[in-house]
Order: structure tokens, then C-alpha cells, then sequence
């Protein structure tokens, strides 16, 4: 097959999208298709564009046999909801600009979202190149932005987000979702059976390096139990929690907490952590992917939080920490906490409860031996449920399913 793979985020950025369309396209490639994939100039939690694309509107690149095409689109260190729409709405129309000139035809084109509007360029290049779509949804709009509180149920935002979705979803061959929440909600919506799949994410275990040197002394924590939180620093995110729990353990002088991460919400983590006066924590700003594996590898236990009110949610942060063998303990809603009981992989605690989810890091704190078995456990639920591999595999079926059957497309 030729396939078009359009995704708003790509390394070098970091973070699960990005890492999502960096597996996919490029064991897709191992199995033998034509991948190109559509995406923008690096920007994701980076305060400007990286030198090499400056004064550019189009690259092209090869990753590991992917054919990768780079577009402009606006980027900006201040955080603003108007701002991040410019980011997202520029990038669709560029892509959906540029995206016309490719050359020859595709048999499928996969559109990672959110960003919602990307579904949009989607059907607009579908129709191009007469391939079929397929909408992968990794975050259900406006579903999950009435849930945390972005939009107010019944507004005009949520109607006419809602009406867009609508649009994408009614031209779509198939819809992938990523969380089996978001898949009962689309079938909810009215979507066929037939059409919504369950591909969850993973971890590629051949991109996990165990053996990258720690951070410890580097960060003077050769003494300390390590909980780690790396990633974005959002709405959702509920760092927050994470500081208050900090605070309540601030007597321990053994534990320490590392954030990592960038976001909406990090100067309101900065000007708490000084509120707060602690001293048990060590907030750094994003990292470069190719450093990640050394901040994994310095953690004791591994963070995963969420906001009380987001559902069916499974970070991505929570599958990497397993995949580094290291323990999770997981504030977040119903679907991802049942993942961390089945796998035996950790301890879970709500999502509003900094006292809950300080209890639990004090209690992997004295007992060293049970997060170890936690992790090999979380490891070995990575290999045997959620190897992306695995999970790539899911996705050609998909692919060759809807490019085989005949008649016209949806």
C-alpha cells in the first residue's frame, strides 16, 4: 500500500502523539508499504522554531525509510488557547496546501488527531487522491474539552466543534480509537461497529534504551527516592496534585520529586512550588527525546496524573515507565487505573486526592522490593499487550481491510 500519514506532532518533538506517528509510519515502512508522512516544522513545547527551519515553508526529509515532509505553521512560547488555535488551524491549511503536490497517489491517508481541524485537510487530500481515510482519535473532541471544562455543555463551542466531528466522521472508512472510553463513545455517537477499531497505544520497545547512564548525580539526588513526572504540564495533567503531595512529604528527606515538562499550567506549578517554599522538588524545563531515556532510568517510581474529571484517559507516560521497568503510581480515572490493577504494574490513587497519592509514593518509598516487581510487571504487559509493534500490526489490518473492500469511498 501507499499511505499518506498526516500528524501535527513528529520527533523531534517528544510526547505520546509524536511517538505514536514515529512507530506507526515507520514499522509500517518495515512491513513492506509506501510511507509519507505530513507534518510541521518542530515547535511542540520548544519557544521557537529550531535554526534549520527557519525562513523555510517546506522540507523534506528521510526517517528510517519514511518519507517525511515538513510544513510551516505558527509556533509561540506564550501560552494562550488562542494562540495554540493559531498553531493548529495553520498547520491545516498548510498541510492541506502542500499536501495537494505530492507526488503520485495514495492508496489510504491516516489523520492523527487532535488536533481536530487536521481531520478537515484529511478529507480535503482523501478527495484529492481519491484514497481512503481513516481518522485516528486520540483525544475525543469536544467531548473531553466539556469534561475538564474548556467548553460549557450546550455552547456554541461545543456545538459547533461537535458538528465538525460530525463532518470528519461521516467521511471516514474507519475511525481508530486509542482508549476503549473513547471507542464506547463513538459508537455512542452513532458511528458503526464496523467502523470504529480499538488500537490502543504502546510503547516501541526497540526505541527503549535501559542501559542510558542517569541523571543522579547530575541532579544531586545519588541519596534520594526519585518520583518522577515527565511531560506536559497542562489543564489535564493536574500537576498541581503532584505539588501538594510534595508538600505533605516535605519531613521525608529521602523522597524527591523531579518534574520534567512544559506547558499551560507551568507558572502556576513554579509560583506554588514558591508559595510552598519546598524544597523536595526539582522542576526542569522539556528535554530533548534523546535525553529521556537517562531521566527514566534515574526514577524510583514514575507518575502518572490526571484531572478528576478526564475519562478513559491511558498516558503515555504510564506505558513508557513500564516499558523502563520502573513502578507507576497512577492518579487518573477508570480505565487507566483498571490497566495498572490488571497489569499488576503499580499503585493507584484519585485523581483530586494529594493526600491518597502521597501515601502511596511514601509506602513505594519503604518497600524498594515491591516497586521492583511492579515494574517488571508493567514491563512484561508492555511485551506480551502493548508493544507497538504489535499494535502496528493491528493498524495494517485496518489499513487492508478498507483499501481491499470495493465500491467507492465514504
Amino acid at each position: 500500500m501507499r499511505l499518506l500519514y498526516l500528524s501535527h506532532y513528529f520527533p523531534p518533538e517528544i510526547g505520546a502523539a509524536a511517538s505514536r506517528a514515529h512507530s506507526m509510519s515507520r514499522w509500517l515502512t518495515r512491513f513492506g508499504h509506501d510511507v509519507t508522512l505530513l507534518t510541521g516544522f518542530p515547535g511542540y513545547l520548544m519557544e521557537r522554531t529550531p535554526a534549520a527551519y527557519r525562513g523555510k515553508r517546506w522540507v523534506q526529509e528521510d526517517q528510517e525509510g519514511v518519507t517525511v515532509y515538513r510544513t510551516w505553521r505558527y509556533i509561540s512560547g506564550a501560552r494562550s488557547n488562542w494562540r495554540r488555535i493559531a498553531n493548529y488551524l495553520s498547520f491545516a491549511m498548510t498541510s492541506g496546501w502542500y499536501g495537494r503536490t505530492l507526488p503520485g497517489e495514495f492508496d489510504a491517508i491516516v489523520v492523527s488527531s487532535p488536533p481536530l481541524f487536521l481531520g478537515l485537510t484529511g478529507v480535503v487530500l482523501a478527495r484529492r487522491f481519491e484514497a481512503r481515510l481513516v481518522f485516528e482519535v486520540r483525544d475525543l473532541w469536544p467531548e473531553t474539552a466539556v469534561d475538564v471544562g474548556v467548553f460549557r455543555s450546550g455552547s456554541m463551542m461545543e456545538k459547533s466543534w461537535s458538528q465538525m466531528a460530525e463532518f470528519i466522521y461521516r467521511r471516514t472508512d474507519a475511525v481508530i480509537a486509542v482508549t476503549q472510553d473513547i471507542h464506547a463513545r463513538l459508537l455512542a455517537r452513532g458511528l458503526p461497529e464496523s467502523k470504529v477499531h480499538f488500537v490502543p497505544n504502546g510503547v516501541d520497545l526497540e526505541l527503549v534504551h535501559l542501559d542510558a547512564p542517569d541523571r543522579r548525580a547530575a541532579l544531586g539526588l545519588e541519596d534520594k527516592f526519585v518520583a518522577l513526572f515527565a511531560g506536559l504540564i497542562g489543564v489535564m495533567q493536574n500537576v498541581e496534585s503532584i505539588v501538594e503531595a510534595a508538600a505533605l512529604l516535605s519531613q521525608y528527606q529521602h523522597i524527591h520529586f523531579l518534574i520534567v515538562g512544559d506547558g499551560a499550567m507551568r507558572t502556576q506549578v513554579e509560583r506554588r512550588i514558591a508559595e510552598l517554599e519546598l524544597e523536595n522538588i526539582t522542576l526542569l524545563p522539556p528535554q530533548p527525546r534523546e535525553m529521556m531515556p537517562s531521566f527514566l532510568n534515574t526514577a524510583d517510581v514514575c507518575l502518572a496524573t490526571l484531572a478528576k474529571d478526564v475519562r478513559g484517559a491511558v498516558p503515555y507516560k504510564l506505558l513508557e515507565a513500564w516499558a523502563y521497568q520502573k513502578p507507576i503510581i497512577a492518579a487518573i480515572g477508570d480505565e487507566g487505573a483498571q490497566l495498572v490493577s490488571a497489569c499488576q504494574g503499580g499503585l493507584t490513587a484519585p485523581g483530586d486526592d494529594p493526600k491518597a497519592l502521597a501515601r502511596a509514593v511514601l509506602e513505594l518509598s519503604r518497600d524498594m522490593e515491591a516497586g521492583r516487581r511492579f515494574g517488571q510487571n508493567g514491563r512484561r504487559c508492555i511485551e506480551s499487550r502493548l508493544n507497538r509493534e504489535k499494535l502496528a500490526k493491528a493498524m495494517e489490518s485496518v489499513l487492508k481491510e478498507i483499501t481491499s473492500t470495493p465500491g467507492k469511498r465514504a
